[in-house]
Formats: structure tokens, sequence, C-alpha cells
């Protein structure tokens, strides 16, 4: 017998904090493999299903007795061409998006403001509608389909001439464009919070990801090539070459387990964990409606409880699983697991990292951790090592950013959280390298350091935009004052802070123009959205070569480009000039109109770049677009030539570079 089930859906595109880790005395150094012949990381080789099974066992047993605890207690870049794409962290490493352009289509999927309820099954195990809560979607929100519009980029023009519909109300997290495909990846639910939420196991049992990849090559009658369906819920994921790389959770769904359990289902508890098998832990897979294995229990990892830097906090059941998906060959060519928490994630062009996470158990002070597993960009998704770094690779704006790979170096800037009223945060440059020998992350510097102890950041200065830059790292701290820190990174065993301006304000997100001009996107003094652009020729002196206000006498504004980086749109035009946009959400107050709020696009220019002393912003002009879908306030924009086409929420407004008086919209 099918069984169904209903719950409220949105999506979050990157990943939470968690503390979940896993620990225990009771699993020796050798638990996980059959021999000693290879190196031995943080995270060692699954043995045989027997292993695994207990594993499992062990890590229900113990996050339902810490539960059971807490009741009794309580009762606690882009490069220049003739059109943009989604900007990214590597240039050569694509992320999905909510819009695609490929040149000649706009690929746009509908709002998960729109969504309601996701129906799987005989996969995914999961409460009824009524239990959790999901509600019907608003029948002006009823559009569930990927829209595919046609682009004049001469006239600035746009007409859609196809649709992909959505059956059973999908979540759409994400599009990528492939050659003559389109791949749209969608999940069944969302965690809801970040920190400790995400940590929980719950939250993780009964959610699928599907992916669909689209025959586009008749774009007016797109036809299915391909579904696949996950048993786990959607973390992330990252395109290179033919390769999607999805990272995915899964807990096993125990019938008669409570995670928080009385003293009287303790017992209930020990026979479900007892009588728990490997076919219920592993994940299931469904390929165009066949259902079968996703990985085998020797295609995952545990962890070694006796390596230095093993996590303080109890197992956890959750699998955090690496899929790699042949776009080409249509099929998945790769899967792999580890037990234990993740709280994020950044891929370079040759690995992809997943951090954790580690808080500390200390009452006397805060010895929190950021654990980092690192794998192969590749379909064998090789495991290739673990290491550590004092203090929280933090959740705030633009972590993506916090965390860098440069030649054979791993350099990331975390946050260490005292009890000093004085000065309650720290930041920590850290640095580290693949060992030769070992699984190993090792770490080759820090900052500061006992030869260069000077702090980044004055006291309580909390961190907001970060940008690497080969060898050189910007940074943005503030609470009063905006410091812009430029570290030189020249000598990754000796990094130091090489210069520092103070400006007003802050910027939240930083963009290299080149290797002498840094463009920040803030808030201003006045709490409207602010531009600066900063010439860094010598790092030791930076300066301000101007900032302003976007439209000075606005009552209030926001950009949602400030913290995603995919609503900013920049393109390199020559060696002079470059162009971006920037959305902005706005209040206007005059004696005229009285109040009114406005969505608009706002295009800027850099001019004068290939002479940094001499740079400057000038602002072309903007699209303003009317906001009448409430339940949807995303923004992205493409330029194509002298074309710009805008899209909020799912409509598309458009206008010429040379003349932004004009505007087409909305499509």
């Amino acid at each position: 017998m099918n069984r169904s089930y209903c719950l409220l859906l949105t999506v979050v595109f990157t990943l939470a904090s968690c503390g979940s880790g896993s620990k225990s005395s009771e699993e020796p150094n050798t638990a996980g493999t059959d021999s000693q012949s290879e190196p031995l990381g943080l995270l060692i080789p699954v043995a045989s299903a027997n292993t695994f099974e207990n594993y499992v066992r062990q890590s229900f047993t113990q996050i339902a007795a810490s539960n059971s605890e807490a009741i009794d207690a309580m009762d606690a870049d882009s490069a220049s061409v003739g059109f943009t794409t989604t900007y990214r962290v590597e240039t050569n490493v694509d992320e999905h998006d909510y819009v695609k352009y490929n040149g000649e289509h706009l690929f746009i999927a509908p709002s998960r403001g729109m969504d309601c309820c996701f129906i799987v099954d005989d996969i995914a195990v999961g409460e009824s509608a009524s239990d959790n809560g999901a509600i019907a979607p608003d029948e002006q929100q009823n559009d569930r389909s990927i829209r595919i519009l046609s682009t004049n980029s001469e006239q600035a023009t746009a007409e859609q001439i196809a649709s992909i519909d959505l059956p059973e109300n999908r979540t759409v997290e994400g599009l990528y464009s492939h050659d003559t495909q389109l791949v749209s990846i969608s999940s069944t639910s969302w965690w809801g919070t970040y920190g400790e939420r995400f940590a929980d196991p719950a939250i993780w049992e009964g959610q699928t990801t599907a992916i669909d990849i689209y025959d586009v090559s008749n774009i007016s009658e797109p036809s299915a090539q391909l579904q696949i369906e996950i048993e786990g819920g959607f973390v992330n994921s990252r395109k290179k070459g033919d390769i999607v790389y999805l990272v995915a959770r899964h807990t096993a769904s125990i019938d008669n387990y409570t995670f928080f359990p009385n003293e009287e289902q303790q017992a209930s508890n020990q026979a479900a964990i007892d009588a728990l098998n490997i076919d219920q832990i592993l994940p299931k897979l469904r390929v165009n409606g066949d259902i079968t294995g996703l990985l085998n229990a020797e295609d995952c990892r545990i962890t070694d409880a006796d390596n230095a830097i093993a996590p303080s906090a109890p197992a956890s059941p959750i699998m955090t699983m690496i899929i790699a998906i042949d776009l080409q060959e249509q099929e998945i060519a790769n899967a792999v697991c580890y037990l234990d928490s993740t709280s994020g994630i950044y891929v370079s062009e040759n690995a992809i990292y997943l951090t954790q996470v580690d808080y500390s158990n200390s009452a006397d002070e805060s010895i929190d951790r950021t654990i980092v597993h690192s794998f192969s960009l590749s379909t064998e998704l090789n495991y290739l090592g673990s290491g550590a770094a004092d203090g929280q690779l933090v959740t705030g704006s633009n972590r993506d950013f916090r965390i860098n790979e440069h030649e054979e170096y791993l350099r990331l800037i975390t946050t260490k959280y005292t009890d000093n009223s004085a000065d309650r945060v720290d930041h920590q440059l850290s640095i580290l390298r693949l060992a030769d020998e070992s699984l190993e992350l090792e770490t080759i510097a820090t900052l500061p350091n006992a030869q260069r102890p000077d702090p980044i950041g004055k006291p309580n200065e909390e961190l907001y935009g970060v940008r690497f830059m080969g060898d050189k790292v910007y940074m943005v701290t503030f609470e009063r004052i905006d410091p812009l820190y430029a570290i030189d990174l020249a000598d990754p065993t000796d990094p130091k802070i090489a210069g520092e301006l103070t400006v007003t304000g802050f910027s939240d997100f930083l963009h290299p123009v080149n290797n002498e001009l840094l463009l920040g996107l803030g808030e201003g003094e006045d709490g409207l959205v602010k531009l600066e652009l900063f010439n860094i020729a010598d790092i030791n002196a930076p300066y301000s070569l101007g900032a302003r206000s976007i439209e000075v006498g606005a009552t209030w504004s926001y950009s949602e480009a400030r913290y995603n980086r995919h609503a900013f749109t920049y393109q390199v035009i020559d060696d002079g000039t470059d162009r971006f946009t920037i959305p902005v959400s706005l209040s206007l107050n005059d004696e005229i109109y009285g109040y009114t709020q406005h969505e608009r696009l706002y295009l800027f220019e850099i001019n004068g770049k290939d002479n940094s002393v001499n740079a400057s912003l000038y602002q072309v002009g903007h699209i303003d677009a009317s906001d009448n879908q409430w339940w949807d306030d995303r923004h992205r924009a493409v330029i194509h030539d002298d074309a710009v086409f805008f899209i909020n929420g799912t409509l598309v407004w458009s206008t010429l570079w040379t003349d932004p008086s004009l505007q087409n919209g909305p499509y």
C-alpha cells in the first residue's frame, strides 16, 4: 500500500550552523575498517553492514538519551562575455539558482511562496498534512511551472514560448542550464531554522530530493529525459562540467521510535533500535519510477573516536551524502556518505569541503571549533582528509566567501565568541594544507598569533564582508565604524595585517573589480543601501574612491544582493569599463505622490578602472518594476549586450542600457 504525506515547504539555499558530532569511547580506532594498510583520517571507512548498523543504533540511542535528559532538566566572477550568468564563488563551478540564462532563453522557476504540499509515494514516510500544519496555496499562486522565455537582446524584449509543469507541487531549489538540457532540483521540505534545529535528526526523516533532467533542444516542446528521486533532504549543489554534485542529508525512519522519549517510552525506543537493520537505514533511490538502492554501507564513513580532532558532541544518526550525477550519461556516477554533522559547504575547483561546527562542552570558556572534511571534486568522490580551526565558521551573510582554496592551501575566517563584555568576538584566520602522508588537513598558520598578536577588528566588531583575492584577503568588521582590513597571504606560513582603512557604514558584500579595485555593497550611516569603491593598489594603504547611497532621500531601502550573491550581476566590458546591477526595494515619501514603495534594478558603471587612481562609479539609470507579487521578493538580472532583463519574482521587465528610460514588461 502506498503512503503519502504533505509538508509545509519553503527553501534555504545555504546551510546553517549546527553542533551535532560523533564521538564515542565504545567505538575502537579500528571499528570501521578491516585493514590498517591505508592512511586513516577522522572519517574512517565502514567495513561491513553490521558495523554500520551498530554505529547508527548507537547514535539513535545517544540522541534519545540526550533528549530525555533535556526534558527532565526542563521539568532548556564574471568573465567578459556577451551575456551574464549566475554569479559564482568559483568561476568554473556553477551554482544552482531559480533563474538561468543561456544567451537565448530565460528559465524561471516558481517561488517557494507558492508551494504547499509535496506528495511522495512508497519511498518517503512522514506525517499527514493535518499533523504538520501544511496549508493550501493561495489561488492566485497556483502557476506551478518553470517559465521559458525567448529573449531579443537587440530590442530588449522577451516572450514566453513554453513552460514545464511541476507535478506534485514540488519546491524548486534551483536550476542548471547545460547544453541542450535543463536540470531542476526540487525538495519536499524545509528544516525551518538555523543552528541547533538544523542538527535535529527528526527534521531529516522522511524527506526526498528530486533531480529532473529535461531535453530543451526543441525549446517550444521540452521533454523529460530522466527523473532521479533520492530519499534525503536537500542541502546544496554545484556543477562542474557534465557533473552535478548534490549534498543531501537523511535520517532513517524507525517505527515506534520517539526522538524525545519520556520514561515509559524508553523501553519501546530501545526495542525499535535493536530491530533496526541496514535496509531501513540506507536511503532508497527512484530512477524514472523504479526503486533501487543509492549506496552500500561500505560507501560510507564513520568518525574515528580516537582521532585527535574527533568532535565532542554525541553521535548523530544523520547521514550526509555527496552524490555525483552525470548529465551526459544521465545516471548517478557515484555516491558516498558519512555519519556526522554538517553545517556548511564550500566547493573549489578541486574539492568539496563540508564544514561542521563542534560546540564546546566546557562551561569555563568557549573552545568551539570548525571541523572541515575534504572530498575530491570528481566522480570518485575520494575522501582527502579532515582538519580543524578554532572558532566558528559563522552562519552570517555571505559566509561562503569566508572559506577559500588557493593553490594547495585552504584558508578560512572563523569567529570566537567570549564572555568578555568589553570584547565579545574574536576573529581568526586559519591556513590549512593536506598532509603528504595522512588523510589530514594540517594547520600551517593562524592570525593573530604569538608573533603577530594584533586582533582582526576592534573590540566587539562583528565580521561582515570577506573576499579572498589570490594571496590577499579583504575583511570588513563593524560596530560603529567600518574598518576594511587588508591581509597579506603571500607567505602562507606567516600571514599579516598589511593595511587598514576606516570609513562610515559597512559593506556586506565585496567584489574584486581587478587587482587594484574593490567594490563594496552594504549600508551607509543613513541606513540606506550603499556602494563604495576602494583603491587597493597598495595593500599597505587602501583608500576610498567614494561612496554613495542608492536613491538618496529614500525613507528605507534594502538590497537582496547584500546577502545573496545571485542577485548581483556583473559584466566586464573592456579594460576601462565594467557594468553591474543592484536590485533595491525602497520607500519614498514626497509631497506629490505621498508614501510609495518600489522594486527597482539600478544600473551602474565603473569607469576608468584601467587607471585605478581615477576610477569612479556612475549611475546609468534604473528599471522600476511594479510590486504586484507580494508573495515573491526574489530579484535577479541578466545583461546581454545592451539589453538588461530584470526578474522580479517570476515576471520580467527589460530595457536597453543606452536608454533605460524606455522600459518593457512585465512579461
